[in-house]
């Protein structure tokens, strides 16, 4: 039940986003809207000058997983909690699980994201994805959400991912 309630409010997170971005690009245009930096971001490299808006897992095999690392930075002025899922899978995500982990040594990794973010705290975390071995072969998409938690006031980081799954 806790699953399918944390899938329903990212889903309508996500949908929220799409729907307020649409209408602030569209306020751009008249000069009406103010966008404000994210709260948060999602890069490719410690430095923070490579952003990641879209992952190609490329080709996976089947029964296989695929781990990548990124860097995760809070911008904003406040401490706020961590939240990751995915949504929107195409086809359905039966098949591929999925998994977080951040550092918290050299060589250790946890799962456990309770822990606040601070204010210009840059975390590592390696992102995984298994592969069942009895999955169908084919094109796989979803979205990535990342999302910063304060208060009452949530921001999402929406990535794009995409996954061949052969034999």
């Amino acid at each position: 039940m806790g699953m399918k309630l944390n899938s329903a409010v990212l889903m309508l997170l996500l949908l929220m986003s799409i729907t307020f971005g649409t209408a602030c690009i569209t306020q751009l245009a008249s000069g009406d809207c103010v966008v404000k930096p994210m709260e948060i971001g999602l890069y490719w490299d410690q430095e923070c000058i490579y952003p990641v808006y879209s992952i190609d897992f490329g080709m996976v095999c089947r029964g296989e997983s695929k781990s990548l690392v990124f860097w995760l930075k809070d911008h904003s002025k406040e401490k706020g909690r961590i939240s990751c899922g995915s949504a929107n899978f195409n086809p359905s995500s039966n098949g591929i699980a999925e998994s977080w982990e951040r550092e918290v040594s050299r060589f250790t990794y946890i799962s456990n994201w309770n822990k606040k973010m601070k204010p210009g705290d840059l975390w590592k975390v390696i992102y995984t994805i298994e592969v069942a071995p009895d999955i169908q072969t084919g094109a796989y998409s979803w979205d990535l959400l990342v999302c910063f938690i304060v208060s009452h006031k949530i921001t999402c980081l929406v990535v794009h991912c995409f996954l061949e799954v052969t034999q």
